[in-house]
């Protein structure tokens, strides 16, 4: 369990892509759910099956096995946020 669950999130996404992972699990947050949600309706990853503490998320590679997402950064800190 972290205290920023966006970092962890996006820190989950860019290992997995780099790994060339099939799936990853993340914490289940309102916010995590809806980013995932926007990366899905935009076609980035495949799809995202929701479980009672977390969520299955499906990466989606181009057809030569490349990731769609090469580099995912954080612009806000802890004590200032952005989204």
């Amino acid at each position: 369990m972290t205290n920023y669950n966006l970092a962890d999130l996006i820190v989950r996404i860019k290992v997995a892509f780099n790994a060339r992972l099939i799936s990853i699990k993340v914490i289940k947050t309102k916010l995590n759910l809806n980013i995932l949600y926007l990366l899905y309706k935009i076609g980035l990853i495949r799809s995202l099956h929701i479980l009672e503490k977390e969520i299955l998320v499906y990466l989606k590679y181009k057809k030569n096995g490349k990731p769609l997402i090469y580099d995912m950064s954080i612009v806000s800190k802890p004590s200032k946020r952005i989204y």
